[in-house]
């Protein structure tokens, strides 16, 4: 899959999101499946940016660029908040997802990996900060989720290796994910609940 196929895939997916948002609702959930949110602490960054999108769009219709010009950086400035906004109601209407069958490790739009239960040795808590200039996403077999802050509370160790396929298409091959809950001990109580009988 190309990267451009990638790309438009990912914006049609984070405008889909925006739509669940709007109408209150998740994606994913079902069966005996418990929702684990994720990026609560990034909301007020992109309320932020959202913000600051819409009041840039707003500054260049100020200056007189012409009509047509005027009217396209209207547009472009609009799409880039709306785009914003949805990266954030993506990371709330899709969840991370543990159920008797997966785990589900999503970031908005970008990540959906689905991990077969049978699969998973191991699902811990661990809390673990990783330096920005250093953090690799895939490194050793280890996929790092770091799209919070690079920090990460929860380890799921593989039987196996299973394939990540990254936000433009290239995939990796992990044997670790590593990755960011808001409450990590209520998604732990939930893997073992819902464990494999």
């Amino acid at each position: 899959m190309g990267a451009l196929h990638s790309l438009v895939r990912n914006e049609s997916r984070t405008m889909a999101g925006l739509w669940l948002y709007l109408r209150g609702r998740k994606d994913g959930i079902d069966g005996d499946a418990v929702a684990v949110p994720y990026g609560g602490s990034g909301k007020p960054i992109f309320i932020v940016m959202a913000v600051v999108s819409a009041v840039e769009a707003g500054l260049f219709w100020l200056i007189d660029f012409g009509l047509i010009v005027d009217l396209l950086l209207l547009v472009l400035g609009v799409y880039s908040a709306l785009l914003v906004f949805g990266v954030y109601a993506g990371t709330v209407v899709r969840p991370h997802v543990i159920s008797s069958r997966e785990v589900r490790v999503r970031y908005s739009s970008f990540y959906d990996v689905r991990i077969p239960r049978e699969n998973v040795v191991s699902l811990r808590h661990l809390k673990d900060s990783h330096e920005p200039a250093k953090a690799k996403a895939f490194r050793d077999e280890t996929w790092l989720s770091h799209d919070n802050f690079y920090e990460t509370n929860l380890v799921a160790e593989l039987r196996e290796p299973i394939t990540v396929t990254r936000p433009l298409g290239k995939t990796e091959s992990v044997r670790v994910v590593k990755f960011q809950a808001d409450d990590p001990k209520a998604a732990i109580e939930a893997y073992e609940r819902l464990a494999i009988r």
